[in-house]
C-alpha cells in the first residue's frame, strides 16, 4: 500500500498527463460523489468522465491507477462507516475569506468535483425525499464554488460571511445526510407499487432477452421496442437533443437497443446496415458514452471504407488502443510498411503490451468478457477483440505478420 504522500503525488502526476487535469481536491470531491450514488458507476466510466483522455506510458499508468484506486477505496470505507469529513485543507478562513474561495483553492475544487459526479445520479429513480436531499446538498456545494455565489447565499440574516461559516460547518453533515438518504435509508427507497413493478420487471426481462439472445424473435422484439420508443420522440425533440440524446435517461434504453441492432446486423453479415446504425447513434450522441465509435471503426475497416474511417479518427483523436489499432491498419493498408505506419504501430504496442500476443493467438482469450476494462490491461484487449478486433486485422493482408515485426 502506498503512503498517503506517495498516493497524492502519483494521483497528481496521473492527472497532469490527462486531458482534463483535475485538481487533487476536485478528484477527492468527485470520488465522494461517486460513493454517494445509489447506482453502480463502472470504474472505466468515472475515470473517463473525471480525466478525459489519458496520454500515459505503461509505468505511469500503472502507478497512477494504483494510487487512484487506493484513494477511491479510502473514500468508500469512510462512506460505509458514514464518517464523512472534508479534507483538512478545505477550509473557509476567517483571515482570508476571499482566498478560501479562489478558483484554485481546495474548498471550491472539492465542491466542484462532487457536483460533477452527482450529475451521474439517475434522478428519475429517486423518491421525492431523496430528490429534495440531493437538491439541498447541490445548492450548498454550488454555493462554495466561488465568492460571488457565497454572496448570494440564501437566508441572509447576519451577512454573507457569517452565514457562509455557518453553512460550511454543516457541509460535512449535509453530505453525510445525502449519502445516508440515497444509499442506506430503507424508508426512503422507492415505494412498492405492484403495477409499476410488474411493468418495470417485464421491461427488464425484455431487455435482458434481446441483449443476450440471437434469433428471429429477438429481431422482432427489438424492432417493436425501438418503434415504441420512436413514437415518443417528435422530430423537433430529436433535433433539439441531437448530439447529446444520451443525457436524457429515458432515451438510453432506446440507444442501447439500436446499438444491439447494429451488433446483430454485423453478426448476420449486413455490415452496411450496422455501419449506418452506429453512425446515426454518433449523430444523436457525439460524446459517445456508449463507445460506439470503437465498433464503428472496426466495421469501416472490414468494409474498406477508409475515407469514413479517416474522418472518424479525426473526430475522435485519442490514444486508446481501439483508435490506434484502426489508424495503424488504415495507414498500413494504404501505404504498407513505412515510417508512418511503423510509428503508429510503436505507439500502439506501447499503449498495451498484451495486444500482440492475443491478436496473434499466442495467448488464449477467456470465454467470458469483462464488464469493464482498464487502459493498458488485458481486459482492454478482451473488449477490443469482442468488437471484431481480430477480424479487422485478418481482413488486411499481411497485417498480423507486420504487427509482430519490430
Amino acid at each position: 500500500m502506498l503512503s498517503t504522500a506517495k498516493m497524492r503525488t502519483q494521483t497528481i502526476k496521473f492527472s497532469a498527463l490527462s486531458q482534463l487535469k483535475p485538481d487533487y481536491y476536485f478528484i477527492q470531491g468527485y470520488i465522494m460523489g461517486i460513493g454517494a450514488n445509489p447506482f453502480m458507476i463502472s470504474t472505466s466510466q468515472w475515470i473517463a468522465d473525471l480525466f478525459g483522455d489519458l496520454d500515459l506510458g505503461e509505468e505511469e499508468q500503472g502507478a497512477g491507477i494504483e494510487a487512484l484506486m487506493q484513494l477511491y477505496n479510502q473514500q468508500m470505507e469512510k462512506i460505509l462507516e458514514l464518517d464523512i469529513k472534508l479534507p483538512a485543507k478545505c477550509v473557509l478562513s476567517k483571515k482570508d475569506f476571499e482566498g478560501s474561495l479562489a478558483s484554485d483553492a481546495p474548498l471550491p475544487n472539492w465542491c466542484l468535483g462532487m457536483l460533477k459526479s452527482l450529475k451521474l445520479v439517475d434522478e428519475t429513480s429517486l423518491t421525492a425525499d431523496q430528490s429534495d436531499e440531493l437538491a439541498r446538498t447541490i445548492y450548498f456545494l454550488d454555493t462554495f464554488t466561488s465568492l460571488s455565489k457565497v454572496k448570494n447565499i440564501r437566508c441572509l440574516t447576519d451577512g454573507y460571511e457569517i452565514e457562509a461559516h455557518r453553512a460550511k460547518r454543516l457541509l460535512s453533515t449535509d453530505v453525510n445526510n445525502l449519502i445516508y438518504c440515497l444509499r442506506f435509508d430503507e424508508s426512503k427507497q422507492t415505494p412498492k407499487n405492484s403495477k409499476f413493478e410488474k411493468q418495470e420487471n417485464q421491461f427488464e426481462e425484455m431487455m435482458s432477452f434481446v441483449m443476450t439472445e440471437s434469433n428471429a424473435v429477438v429481431d422482432q422484439t427489438i424492432e417493436a421496442m425501438i418503434t415504441a420508443f420512436e413514437k415518443q420522440y417528435t422530430d423537433e425533440y430529436l433535433i433539439q437533443h441531437k448530439g447529446h440524446l444520451w443525457l436524457d435517461n429515458e432515451a438510453r434504453p432506446y440507444m442501447t437497443l439500436r446499438a444491439r441492432r447494429a451488433q446483430l446486423n454485423f453478426e448476420r453479415g449486413d455490415l452496411s446496415s450496422a455501419i449506418d446504425e452506429l453512425q446515426r447513434l454518433l449523430e444523436l450522441n457525439s460524446n459517445d458514452n456508449q463507445a460506439n465509435r470503437y465498433t464503428l471503426a472496426n466495421y469501416l475497416i472490414l468494409e474498406k471504407r477508409w475515407a469514413e474511417l479517416d474522418s472518424l479518427l479525426t473526430q475522435y483523436d485519442e490514444q486508446s488502443i481501439f483508435m490506434l489499432a484502426s489508424r495503424a491498419l488504415m495507414i498500413f493498408s494504404q501505404k504498407g510498411d513505412c515510417s508512418e505506419s511503423r510509428s503508429v504501430k510503436k505507439v500502439l504496442k506501447k499503449a498495451n503490451k498484451h495486444l500482440e500476443k492475443y491478436l496473434t493467438g499466442q495467448a488464449k482469450v477467456p470465454k467470458h468478457q469483462p464488464e469493464m476494462y482498464a487502459p493498458g490491461d488485458k481486459t482492454e484487449v478482451f473488449i477490443y477483440l469482442s468488437i471484431a478486433g481480430k477480424e479487422t486485422w485478418r481482413s488486411v493482408d499481411g497485417a498480423l505478420f507486420w504487427l509482430r515485426r519490430k
